[in-house]
C-alpha cells in the first residue's frame, strides 16, 4: 500500500477531529445543551471586566484559547477583541451534570461565564465560574501552536486564523480604522468636504496604472473599475467646489509586491487657489498631526532606524538626484537616447517606453531606497507627471512633491495643470505611447477636457495610499499585513514567476 503524504495525513487527521467534534455537538444537545445559542445578553467586555474590584461579579463571553483539568477543577483562557482573563470552574460549584459539560469543549469554542473576580497565588485575575454557557461549538480545531501561526502563506490566505492566533494582527487594523478617523477629523477641521465619486468609470485616469474591465450589462457598455480618483475630483473643482477629499477604494490591474496591492484605499484631496508651497505645509502639519495623535509620537522605528516625522521636512531635487548617480537628464532628452542608459543598468526595457517612464526605472532601482527619512522630492521631470503644472522657471519640470520615507513614495502631489490646451496636448503623447504598448501610460479624457475648458481655478492636490503608508507606520513587514483579507492567486495555480510576490 502506497505511503500518505504528509497533506494526505494532515488532511486525514483533520477528518478525525471534525468527526470527533460533531459527536460531542450530538452528545450536548442529548444533554439539553443548545451548542448555538442565539445570544448572551449583558456581557461585559473582557478589557472592562479585568478592571473591576476583587470579588466583582462578571458576566464574559469569548473563545477558549487554553484549557487544562486538573480532576475536579479546570482551568481555562478566555479571549475576546478587548483581551482575556482566566477561568476557573469547579466540579463542585458548577454541579455534576454542568461539570460534564466540560468534557465535550475544545479550545477553539465559545463560551459564556458568570462569578465573582478573584487572584489566584501566582497573581492570576480569575473569575470563578458560578455559570457556563455554550455559545459555539466549533467543528475544526485552531492551527498547531495556535499561539504563533507561522506560515505565511496560511497567514494570508486564512486571515481569520491569523486573527485568532495573533491579536497584534487584530491590533493593527484597529490601529487604522483609528488613523483614517483622524485624518477625516483632521481634513473636516480643514473645511474640506468628504465626497464620494463612482467607482465605475468609461475612461480611467489621474494614475500610472493598468485598470480592471467589467462589463455594465443595463448600459451594454463596458466600464473600468477606476485607478484613481483625481479627475472626478477636478470636475468638482471646475463645478465650484473649492476643497473636496475622498477615502476611496481604487483597482489597479498591476503586479503583486512587498508594497502593492491590486486593491487599495487612497485618500486624495484638492484644495482651489492655493500653490505648491501651502501644499507642502499642509501635508507636513497633515501627516505630523495625524501620526501624533494615532501612535503618541512623531519617531516612529523602522527597521533598524527611526523615522522622525516632525516638520520642517528636508527638500530633495530629483534632477541633483540623477547627477548623483552620474545620470544628467539634461543630456537625455529622448527615450531613444535613455534606452542604453536603462539597459547598461540592467533593466528590461519594453517596446514602446517612453522617456519618462525609463527615467522612472532608473529612479526606482538606483534612488528611490536610498531615501529613507521623511523629505520632499520635487522638481520631477514632465515626462513623469501628465497631469502637473509646469514650473515657469523650467518648462522641462513640473510643480510637484512626492512625500519619501523608507524608501518609497508614500505621498503624491501637484500644482494641478488647468491648461486645457496643455492637457490636450500631454494626453495625446500619452495616448501615444499607450498605443505603442505602454499599457499604463493615460487615456485620453475627452470629457475630462470638455470640462477643463469651462475653466478650473489654480488648485493643488493630492493622494496617498492608506496601506502603504500604514505599512511603514507600523514597521509591517508587507502591505497586506495592513489590510483585512488580500487577493491570493487561487491555492492549486502555479507559482508566480520570477519578480512577483503573492
Amino acid at each position: 500500500m502506497p505511503r500518505k503524504t504528509s497533506k494526505e495525513s494532515s488532511g486525514s487527521r483533520l477528518a478525525e477531529v471534525r468527526a470527533s467534534r460533531i459527536e460531542k455537538l450530538a452528545r450536548m444537545r442529548e444533554l439539553g445543551v443548545e451548542p448555538y445559542p442565539n445570544g448572551f445578553p449583558d456581557r461585559e467586555v473582557i478589557g472592562a471586566a479585568r478592571e473591576r474590584a476583587e470579588g466583582a461579579n462578571v458576566r464574559v463571553a469569548g473563545r477558549l484559547v487554553l484549557w487544562r483539568r486538573h480532576g475536579g477543577a479546570t482551568f481555562a483562557m478566555l479571549r475576546d477583541q478587548s483581551g482575556q482573563i482566566q477561568l476557573h470552574l469547579r466540579r463542585d460549584i458548577l454541579g455534576e451534570d454542568r461539570y460534564e459539560v466540560l468534557k465535550l469543549l475544545d479550545v477553539g469554542d465559545f463560551i459564556g461565564a458568570e462569578g465573582p473576580l478573584f487572584t489566584t497565588r501566582t497573581g492570576e485575575l480569575t473569575v470563578e465560574v458560578r455559570q457556563l454557557t455554550v455559545l459555539t461549538k466549533t467543528l475544526l480545531p485552531l492551527p498547531e501552536k495556535w499561539h504563533g501561526l507561522t506560515d505565511p502563506e496560511t497567514r494570508v490566505r486564512k486571515r481569520h486564523l491569523a486573527f485568532i492566533t495573533d491579536p497584534d494582527a487584530m491590533g493593527i487594523l484597529a490601529k487604522r480604522a483609528e488613523f483614517v478617523r483622524h485624518l477625516r477629523a483632521f481634513l473636516d477641521g480643514e473645511q474640506f468636504l468628504e465626497v464620494a465619486t463612482p467607482a465605475l468609470e468609461r475612461i480611467p485616469g489621474g494614475a500610472d496604472a493598468e485598470p480592471f474591465v467589467t462589463h455594465y450589462n443595463a448600459l451594454d457598455t463596458d466600464f473600468y473599475l477606476r485607478i484613481s480618483l483625481e479627475l472626478a475630483h477636478k470636475r468638482l473643482i471646475v463645478g465650484g467646489f473649492e476643497r473636496v477629499y475622498e477615502i476611496g477604494r481604487v483597482f489597479r490591474n498591476e503586479g503583486l509586491s512587498r508594497e502593492h496591492l491590486q486593491e487599495l484605499d487612497l485618500l486624495e484631496f484638492y484644495w482651489a487657489y492655493a500653490d505648491l508651497d501651502a501644499l507642502k505645509r499642509f501635508v507636513e502639519r497633515l501627516y505630523a498631526t495625524v501620526i501624533e495623535e494615532t501612535f503618541g509620537t512623531l519617531q516612529l522605528p523602522y527597521g533598524d532606524q527611526v523615522l522622525d516625522f516632525a516638520p520642517p521636512w528636508p527638500e530633495s531635487d530629483f534632477g541633483e538626484l540623477f547627477r548623483g548617480i552620474g545620470i544628467d537628464l539634461d543630456e537625455y532628452s529622448t527615450a531613444e537616447s535613455l534606452r542604453p542608459v536603462a539597459e547598461e543598468r540592467g533593466l528590461t526595457v519594453g517596446p514602446g517606453l517612453g522617456r519618462g517612464r525609463l527615467i522612472d526605472m532608473i529612479y526606482k532601482q538606483a534612488i528611490r531606497p536610498t531615501l529613507i527619512q521623511p523629505q520632499f522630492l520635487v522638481n520631477h521631470p514632465v515626462d513623469l507627471s501628465p497631469l502637473a503644472k509646469r514650473d515657469p522657471a523650467d518648462p522641462g519640470r513640473v510643480q510637484r512633491l512626492q512625500v519619501m520615507m523608507a524608501g518609497s513614495e508614500v505621498g503624491n502631489g501637484y500644482a494641478e495643470l488647468n491648461d486645457p490646451l496643455d492637457q490636450r496636448s500631454r494626453f495625446e503623447e500619452q495616448q501615444r505611447l499607450r498605443e505603442a504598448g505602454d499599457r499604463e501610460a493615460h487615456m485620453l479624457d475627452e470629457e475630462f477636457l470638455e470640462a477643463l475648458e469651462y475653466g478650473m481655478p489654480p488648485t493643488v492636490g493630492f493622494g496617498v495610499s492608506i496601506e502603504r503608508w500604514l505599512m511603514y507606520l507600523t514597521d509591517s513587514p508587507s502591505i497586506r499585513d495592513v489590510v483585512a483579507f488580500p487577493a491570493t492567486r487561487p491555492p492549486a495555480a502555479p507559482a508566480a514567476p520570477d519578480g512577483e510576490a503573492e
